[in-house]
């Protein structure tokens, strides 16, 4: 009977230490549960399609009710990028809803948090989640200092979306390369670098599998 009780509590001890470990491997693939959608972290960028006319009144609400940007007017020379970090807890979205307005009147009532006038001309549910491969989120979660960026980009039709990983690698000698750099690219529209860089900054697969990688860049 002692050995037996003996066994069963090294068993329960083993298994104690294991299920955080099982639970930290389970999350660092695509997040599935509501727990596991919290606290991700995010860059979202939004900005109108090239050619697109100003869209007034536009709005973006996720799923769990997170705005993700807004704009009482948004022209080809506005946008935003938002930083969404682990600690805010705000959940990855799911879908997103994008609406926009025109006529007389469009206005934020600032009581309620929405805008208000003219007429919806706008409505679009954007799948996110189910849209991402899961390689996304591994890869994510296999290294330091990644996180998710998602691109809306705003058409006169409808609306489309790209993902990203950005990472920051720094110079041998310890300067950073001056911007950040651009992994596993995916979505409505393709990788599009800054002809000012040296190198390229965006590839649709692994940092380190891209020709232009120099693999004595470090994490930062």
């Amino acid at each position: 009977m002692k050995t037996t009780i003996t066994t069963i509590t090294l068993i329960a001890a083993v298994l104690a230490m294991a299920m955080p470990i099982l639970t930290a491997c389970a999350q660092t693939g695509k997040p599935q549960t509501d727990r596991e959608l919290r606290g991700r972290g995010m860059v979202v960028v939004d900005e109108l399609e090239q050619g697109a006319g100003p869209k007034e009144g536009l709005n973006a609400v996720t799923d769990a009710g997170n705005g993700l940007f807004s704009h009482m007017k948004l022209t080809q020379t506005g946008g935003t990028t938002a930083s969404f970090g682990s600690g805010a807890k705000i959940s990855f979205p799911r879908w997103v809803h994008v609406t926009w307005r025109q006529g007389p009147g469009v206005d934020m009532d600032w009581q309620r948090g929405v805008f208000v006038g003219g007429a919806i001309v706008g409505d679009y549910r954007v799948e996110v989640l189910s849209r991402m491969p899961e390689e996304i989120f591994r890869y994510m979660s296999a290294g330091r200092g990644r996180i998710i960026v998602l691109r809306f980009r705003i058409k006169d039709d409808g609306v489309l979306l790209a993902w990203d990983i950005q990472e920051t690698v720094v110079h041998p000698e310890g300067s950073p390369l001056g911007a950040f750099v651009f992994s596993m690219h995916g979505g409505d529209f393709p990788c599009e670098n800054n002809p000012n860089r040296p190198y390229p900054n965006c590839t649709e697969g692994r940092l380190e599998d891209a020709p232009w990688y120099n693999p004595l860049w470090t994490r930062q």
